[in-house]
């Protein structure tokens, strides 16, 4: 090691040759780090000889680095520049010679030292990395990892603790399993911490801030031999004592009183194994130390491993219960027993909830085997009557075990609902969507109504249309009847007056609605159909609210989507566009999302050429839509259903022309193609359509039509197939 005399009467610089130190940055760019003198030392920690440049202004280090064996050097620059590619930080670092003649020099060390083996004992002078590093950060000091180092800590003294602060903070990454290995030598942690208490005892302020450093440098090593011991029941509380100094905040922290006076261990059924109590209290202390005492400094390979430490504890204390055959019989004979308004009923609560939510990280067998457990047990009756307790975080707790048992396997829950009594527990979610709340339970119910009534995860037929059946004739009639009353208070049968259903109950309706729309097919049609529920729905595009006039365009988008007649019918019939139109005509020219959504809604239309829509639009909102020209989504609406009229006209038209008493081989030849009423007619539309720009859908119109058309008249070759193929029966049929 080197004496603490200053460096300026130790260092020679007759045998040192002055260079520029460059890295290359992330953007391609050399940053010069400064000017100095380089030489080759033997580096005692490393055992190796290694590259020391040193400042010439300040004697500070400006590089270290021990010279690889591997061919990674490269002379440069007119035989002025060495540079290589430094495996261990991943970065190209170049020094620039003032004299050819230096760098020449040291490139012959280089290599000789390539060639021979470790120089220990040899000529070179030996330095500390530790002592030449004290001053420059990562940035600034280019240190090599070092793997060779022989590593030795100081005795755990009050003398020491300088030095064992220092190599703890320079620690290379590949030198932390060596340090560790020295910690973790028999009684030296302990000894740490006893320095931490006589530091404490004689309030010496420096050495709590330095015993502070080697507790936070003993956790940053990210190793899990140490973790285990510093968790340790009798090494904890002075762990978290020693990193209640911390030196960049204004006073001393409190953490242990924290922990021993205000944090309360609730035991709702007793534990009897004290291992299992030990694995919680510990499992606390390391979410503790993570989230609030070292939440400003871990970095994220020390904060995934204690994130590790704390999973693998509640495995183990979960499936430790789960064994206990006497544990959750005794945990819902208390539930039975006890009263929804009780504290301990709602700890309870808060138990299962907390089960449930860590059983999302377990293995696929032994979260099977929990809620196997839990139900065999009775947890939906106890959710039965947890859904209606009387405060909402207890309703909240409920929610989450129910998502959290549908995630795993929504089956169980459909099955119990369906051969429940009464269906309580359905009747209560389908209430509870209905209840205004202000914590989110009513947005957890719908969800809990959308994974239940999910085809997709409905394996079995039976138990999929029992489910069907019992939701669509006992309460989509609660849902779509609290639509009615979404504008005015309605008077009562018994004389009092209903208040109008709150604009979140109505979104989380519609939300629903849309879901079933898309996934229940015929059910949801037919009930749509008969109970005008699109019309009831359209009704919501004369609230103040904008989000509800958006969910009323976005159901309406949901059925034209489907692509089904029998919808296109129904809203033409009943002129259902008219309060869509309205609204949009209402917001005016604002770019907001309603406008947005009916010009989405119109071009979805146009593009998928839905004939019977386009024509009911433009033929009863025509002259409302030309006063829209900031978009052309009208414009070619219109194109579109003029290309429409041109064509049931042309086809119209030659159909007339072959009669009963028609020459039908002659039919080309015949009045269509000469002078007449139809060659003038149609002579008129095509100078019509060419004053016209015509787009590229245009284009793609006719070139799909055309498509049709042959395949229709593929059945004869004769121009008798030909003509009929011009035809089309289907619609006239159906108009």
């Amino acid at each position: 090691m080197t004496s603490g005399a200053p460096r300026e009467e130790e260092l020679d610089y007759s045998y040192m040759q002055r260079v520029k130190v460059y890295r290359l940055n992330e953007n391609g760019q050399w940053d010069d780090k400064g000017t100095g003198h380089v030489s080759v030392e033997y580096m005692e920690q490393s055992d190796a000889a290694g590259l020391v440049v040193i400042s010439e202004e300040d004697t500070s280090t400006l590089l270290i680095h021990r010279i690889s064996r591997e061919e990674i050097y490269q002379r440069q620059g007119a035989d002025t520049i060495i540079s290589w590619l430094d495996p261990e930080i991943g970065t190209d670092i170049a020094l620039s010679f003032q004299e050819a003649v230096g760098c020449n020099y040291i490139w012959e060390q280089i290599q000789g030292v390539q060639s021979q083996s470790s120089r220990k004992g040899s000529s070179l002078r030996r330095v500390d990395e530790f002592d030449m590093s004290e001053s420059k950060g990562e940035d600034e000091c280019f240190q090599d990892s070092e793997r060779n180092r022989a590593v030795d800590l100081p005795a755990p003294e009050m003398g020491n603790l300088p030095e064992i602060v220092k190599m703890l903070e320079v620690t290379s990454p590949f030198a932390r399993d060596k340090v560790a290995s020295c910690l973790m030598k028999k009684g030296y942690i302990r000894k740490l911490l006893d320095l931490f208490r006589t530091c404490e005892d004689l309030e010496d302020a420096e050495g709590l801030i330095m015993t502070y450093k080697i507790v936070r440098g003993m956790i940053m090593l990210n190793v899990g031999d140490i973790f285990d011991t510093l968790f340790q029941e009798d090494h904890v509380m002075d762990m978290v004592g020693a990193l209640e100094y911390d030196p960049e905040l204004p006073s001393k922290q409190n953490h242990r009183s924290w922990l021993r006076d205000v944090v309360v261990f609730k035991e709702v059924v007793p534990i009897t194994d004290p291992a299992i109590v030990a694995k919680i209290h510990q499992t606390y202390r390391i979410g503790y130390l993570k989230d609030v005492i070292l939440a400003r400094v871990l970095d994220d390979g020390s904060f995934q491993t204690l994130s590790s430490l704390m999973l693998f504890n509640n495995v183990e204390v979960v499936l430790a219960l789960q064994n206990d055959p006497s544990f959750f019989k005794e945990l819902f004979n208390r539930l039975r027993s006890l009263e929804p308004s009780q504290t301990d009923w709602r700890d309870l609560i808060a138990f299962i909830q907390e089960l449930c939510v860590l059983a999302k990280h377990f293995q696929a067998v032994h979260r099977a085997q929990l809620f196997t457990a839990l139900i065999r047990n009775g947890l939906f009756n106890v959710l039965t009557v947890a859904v209606h307790a009387p405060d909402s975080a207890t309703r909240l707790r409920c929610s989450d075990i129910l998502l959290a048992g549908l995630q795993h396997d929504p089956s169980t829950l459909r099955n119990f609902l369906n051969h429940q009594p009464n269906h309580e527990l359905f009747t209560s979610l389908v209430e509870g969507l209905l209840k205004p709340d202000e914590d989110g339970v009513q947005e957890q119910f719908l969800e809990i109504l959308r994974m239940l009534l999910d085809p997709e995860s409905m394996d079995q037929s039976v138990d999929k249309n029992m489910f069907l059946e019992v939701f669509y004739e006992e309460y989509i009639d609660q849902l779509v009847g609290a639509l009615a009353q979404c504008l005015v208070p309605k008077q009562a049968p018994d004389g009092k007056q209903s208040t109008p259903t709150s604009a979140t109950t109505l979104g989380l309706i519609i939300e629903l609605l849309c879901y079933c729309v898309k996934h229940h097919s015929y059910r949801i049609k037919y009930y749509v159909l008969r109970n005008n529920v699109v019309e009831k729905v359209l009704k919501l595009t004369q609230r103040s609210e904008k989000f509800l006039v958006i969910a009323a365009v976005r159901f309406l988008r949901t059925c034209i989507g489907l692509k089904d007649e029998f919808y296109h019918r129904y809203l033409t019939k009943n002129n259902l566009f008219e309060p869509v139109i309205t609204a949009f005509l209402t917001n005016g020219n604002r770019y907001n999302l309603l406008n947005s959504c009916v010009l989405e809604l119109v071009e979805f239309i146009r593009r998928e050429n839905i004939k019977s829509l386009i024509g009911h639009l433009v033929e009863n909102f025509g002259d409302k839509f030309e006063k829209v020209d900031y978009v052309e989504t009208f414009y070619q609406l219109k194109i579109r259903y003029e290309q429409q009229q041109d064509r049931s006209a042309a086809v119209g038209s030659t159909a007339g022309e072959v009669g009963p008493g028609s020459n039908r081989i002659g039919v080309t030849a015949g009045p269509a193609a000469g002078p007449g009423p139809l060659g003038v007619d149609m002579q008129v539309r095509r100078r019509g359509r060419d004053a016209r720009s015509v787009d590229k859908d245009e284009e793609d119109y006719f070139s799909t039509e055309d498509d049709d058309d042959d395949d229709q008249g593929r059945g004869s070759g004769s121009r008798l197939g030909c003509l009929s193929g011009l035809v089309d029966y289907g619609e006239e049929e159906e108009e």
